[in-house]
C-alpha cells in the first residue's frame, strides 16, 4: 500500500509540474449544486495507424500512457482523423503528394474504448477517406464499443452525465459530409436546437479549422485560409457560439496546438493539434507536441478551472509525458498572444 501511495504522489507532482493550468473563480452560491463538477479530457487528432503504416506492436501501446488521464472522467474527447474501416474504395488521389488517405483496421477501436473515450468526432478531411461505406463502418464500431460520434449534417449528439445532467455535441469542419464550420448562422441555430430541446444541458462545441503545420501556431483574427480552401473564422465563430449558449469549445485541425481564451466564463480551446498520430501524420517539430486538455466545468457550463498536460509523439510511438513540458508552455505562450490581439482589436470607448 506504501508503494501505491507512493507511486501516486509521485504522478501527482509530475502531472503538476507538466502542466499550465488556469481558474475562473466561481462562488459557491453561483453555482447551481456546488458539489457537482463536471469532469473533460479532450485531445486533438487521433490517427493510431493505416494500411502499409501501422505501429509496430499492432496499436497495442498507442494510447497506454495518457490512459490514466482520460480514464473516469465525465467526458472522454478526441478527433478521429480518419475512418475505422476494412471497406469502401479510396476518394482521393494521392499520387501527387498532396493528399492523403487514411484507414485504421475496425479492431484498433478497442484501444479507443480501453483509454476511455466515450465521444469522437468525425468531422474531419479524412472522415470520408474511404468513402459512405468507410464512414458507416466507423460509425458501426464505434456504437458497437459504446463510443458516441458526432459531426454529421444537423447531428447533435448527447451524452448522459448522471444526476439530470446532459451533454449535447456538435462538431463542425469546412469538408464534404460534415457540419459547415464556415456557416456560422447555422451552428448557432444548432447550439439554440440543443437548448431548446433541454435548456440545462451543457452544448460543447467541436471544431477542425485552420491553417496547418508550424507556421499556424498563432490564431489570427479573421478567416483562415489552406490550400485554396475556406478554414473558418476561428474566434468569430467560437465567441458566436458562446454568446449563444455553448459551454465548451474544442478545437483540432492545424495539427500544431494554439492558445486559449477564457470569454464570458466559459473556454475556448483554438487548436489541441494531434494527439495519437506517430504512424503516418508529420510528428517532427511542434508538430509532435500532444497536449491533454482536463478541464472542471460547474453544471451551468461555466468554467471551473483546466490543465494542460504535456505529452510529445515521436515516430511509431504513442503519446508519452514531455518532461520539458513543451505543449503547455508554448500553449500559454500563445495564450498569452491571443490575448493581446484581442485587446489590440476592441473598439475604444468614447
Amino acid at each position: 500500500m506504501r508503494r501505491f501511495w507512493g507511486f501516486a504522489l509521485a504522478l501527482g507532482l509530475l502531472t503538476h509540474f507538466l502542466a499550465f493550468s488556469g481558474k475562473v473563480l466561481l462562488a459557491a452560491e453561483k453555482s447551481p449544486d456546488p458539489q457537482r463538477v463536471i469532469t473533460v479530457s479532450a485531445v486533438g487528432d487521433i490517427m493510431l495507424g493505416t494500411e502499409n503504416l501501422l505501429p509496430p506492436d499492432g496499436g497495442v501501446s498507442a494510447l497506454k500512457d495518457p490512459t490514466p488521464y482520460l480514464l473516469g472522467r465525465d467526458i472522454v474527447f478526441g478527433n478521429l482523423e480518419g475512418p475505422l474501416t476494412d471497406r469502401g474504395a479510396p476518394t482521393k488521389d494521392t499520387s501527387t503528394g498532396r493528399s492523403y488517405c487514411f484507414r485504421t483496421p475496425p479492431s484498433y477501436g478497442r484501444f479507443l474504448k480501453e483509454a476511455g473515450f466515450n465521444i469522437l468526432s468525425l468531422a474531419n478531411n479524412h472522415s470520408n477517406d474511404y468513402g459512405p461505406l468507410g464512414r458507416e463502418q466507423t460509425v458501426e464500431v464505434l456504437e458497437e464499443l459504446g463510443i458516441k460520434n458526432v459531426g454529421a449534417p444537423g447531428q447533435l449528439t448527447t451524452l448522459d452525465l448522471g444526476e439530470g445532467l446532459k451533454a449535447v455535441f456538435l462538431a463542425l469542419a469546412p469538408n464534404q459530409g460534415c457540419q459547415n464550420i464556415n456557416d456560422i448562422p447555422g451552428a448557432v441555430a444548432l447550439v439554440k436546437k440543443a437548448l431548446a430541446a433541454d435548456p440545462k444541458a451543457l452544448v460543447i462545441v467541436s471544431f477542425h479549422g485552420g491553417a496547418e503545420g508550424s507556421g499556424a501556431l498563432k490564431l489570427p483574427m479573421g478567416p483562415e485560409t489552406y490550400l485554396g480552401e475556406n478554414r473558418g473564422d476561428l474566434r468569430r465563430l467560437a465567441t458566436a457560439l458562446i454568446d449563444n449558449g455553448a459551454s465548451l469549445i474544442i478545437g483540432h485541425g492545424p495539427h500544431v496546438p494554439r492558445g486559449l481564451e477564457v470569454y464570458k466564463d466559459r473556454l475556448i480551446i483554438y487548436s489541441l493539434g494531434n494527439f495519437a498520430t506517430a504512424a503516418g501524420i508529420n510528428v517532427n517539430g511542434v508538430t509532435g507536441l500532444a497536449p491533454l486538455a482536463q478541464v472542471n466545468l460547474a453544471p451551468d457550463g461555466r468554467l471551473i478551472d483546466y490543465k494542460i498536460i504535456s505529452f510529445r509523439q515521436v515516430k511509431n510511438r504513442g503519446p508519452k509525458l514531455d518532461p520539458t513540458n513543451e505543449a503547455a508552455r508554448v500553449m500559454e505562450n500563445l495564450s498569452a498572444e491571443i490575448a493581446k490581439a484581442i485587446k489590440a482589436v476592441k473598439p475604444k470607448a468614447n
